[in-house]
């Protein structure tokens, strides 16, 4: 029996855009707080306001959680909340928005957007470079993971189960007692560093390939003439990276 489950869950600059860095600022009975007590996040987060067209403005933000890109109005500024953001999660617009515009490359360091806002044959694609994090500034490695991991449960036999994870660490196997759900310590973890169980645990298990981008399981938990499973572990979702 399969079980789906998602712990988290794929070149033009415009002239004249502007690169700020987003501090936030908020009251308090000592009145607004200075810079100087700006956190980490806010001293990593950066604006870019830049047209695509058709009266649209974008306003692009890279921060340590990654991209994220709202529509502005180009005559008053004011925000198109109809198209709502783009971020990691959410990295394209629907098709009817009646425009094309999505984020490139949404977990790398280097996003770009792509966009397009004139139908038919009459309009071309442009791409757009988010702003550079500041120095010192980088990507929260542990949002990327959480955003990006997806497991599954499969039976094995012999009344286990076998949770296959696949994230931008690579791929885990936890075993599970197919009755009651509960994890059976003694088989351990398979990962990179431990891809497949000793002899002495008296199944077979062990990760094929457990360096690329389409690992598997390979199992065994008869003897005699039984053959081996094989398992696929689910996919990264588009656009995650395999570290």
């Amino acid at each position: 029996m399969r079980y789906a489950f998602r712990t988290g869950l794929a070149a033009a600059t415009l002239v004249g855009s502007v690169i700020v860095p987003s501090v936030a600022f908020a009251s308090t009975s000592h009145g607004a707080r200075s810079a100087s007590d700006a956190t980490a996040a806010d001293r990593c987060t950066v604006v870019k306001r830049g047209g695509i067209g058709a009266g649209l403005d974008v306003r692009l933000t890279m921060s340590p959680k990654g991209p994220s890109v709202v529509f502005v109005d180009e005559a008053d500024g004011s925000q198109v909340k109809d198209l709502g953001t783009l971020n990691r999660s959410h990295p394209a617009l629907a098709r009817s928005a009646g425009i094309d515009v999505e984020i490139l490359n949404a977990y790398g360091s280097t996003p770009q957007l792509l966009a397009k806002t004139n139908g038919g044959t009459s309009g071309y694609y442009e791409i757009q470079n988010f702003p550079t994090l500041p120095k010192g500034c980088s990507l929260d490695e542990g949002t990327v993971v959480k955003q990006c991991t997806v497991s599954q449960q499969d039976g094995i036999g012999a009344g286990l189960d076998a949770r296959l994870t696949m994230s931008p660490k690579g791929p885990s196997v936890v075993f599970v007692d197919e009755a009651d759900g509960s994890q059976v310590k003694r088989l351990g973890t398979l990962n990179r560093s431990r891809p497949k169980l000793p002899a002495s645990a008296g199944i077979y298990a062990e990760i094929v390939q457990p360096s690329s981008w389409e690992p598997q399981l390979k199992s065994k938990t008869q003897g005699g003439t039984t053959r081996y499973a094989f398992t696929d572990f689910p996919k990264l979702p588009k656009g995650c990276p395999l570290y």
